[in-house]
């Protein structure tokens, strides 16, 4: 068995940085609104999915290659052969992996964007409700079935992996925490995927925050 490289820490770290933001968001968003304090909570972790998700969007065409969407999304054909084991070796998402980040990131994108305006008239409103108007409980309905979907979709993530640890061997939580992904000899490709600078990262990361603070507040 062989080492690669797969993960740079910026995947890395967002990745369990939206896990925690993610988790914070849903138990907010269930807890009884009467009680002080969830609903700063939910909304502090809506807008750190929100800066997550657009950098994450972002670091997709200028980060590293594996992280980089021209990488991973193939088209129906590439999708159909790793369907029936046919398809080419790699070493970031394969195409189903890819396709359901994809999804989980439009999904989330929408559902910060939606929770910015979405409002319960009680106990909790998004930072940008009052500019919602007569839209303010269609997009409340939207940013909550979209969260339902999430969760669900979350649900199906998780049951991916336990499939792929218990199933096929595949360990795919240790990559996303060491970054290393153990091959076989006859899976090493012609050259290990190229990482991007952290610098360039950090630069990013405080480029959007800084975007999303001045647009709300």
């Amino acid at each position: 068995m062989g080492r690669v490289k797969v993960w740079d820490i910026t995947v890395r770290l967002f990745h369990w940085a939206l896990v925690v933001a993610f988790g914070f968001s849903v138990f907010s968003a269930f807890q009884d609104k009467i009680m002080t304090g969830y609903d700063d909570m939910h909304r502090i972790s809506g807008i750190t999915i929100l800066i997550l998700v657009l950098f994450r969007i972002f670091w997709g065409f200028i980060g590293s290659d594996t992280a980089r969407f021209s990488q991973f999304l193939r088209g129906p054909k590439a999708t159909l052969a790793h369907i029936r084991g046919k398809g080419a070796e790699t070493y970031g998402h394969n195409p189903i992996g890819g396709w359901s980040v994809m999804l989980m990131l439009l999904l989330l994108l929408v559902q910060s964007c939606m929770g910015l305006f979405a409002t319960d008239a009680m106990f909790f409103e998004g930072p940008l409700s009052p500019k919602a108007g007569d839209y303010a409980g269609l997009i409340t309905a939207i940013h909550r079935i979209v969260g339902y979907s999430l969760i669900g979709l979350v649900g199906l993530h998780i049951a991916a992996i336990i499939f792929y640890t218990l199933v096929k061997k595949i360990n795919l939580v240790r990559p996303m925490i060491t970054g290393w992904k153990s091959v076989n000899p006859d899976q090493v490709l012609a050259a290990a995927p190229k990482s991007r600078s952290s610098l360039w990262a950090i630069l990013l990361f405080i480029a959007t925050g800084g975007l999303v603070c001045l647009s709300i507040f």
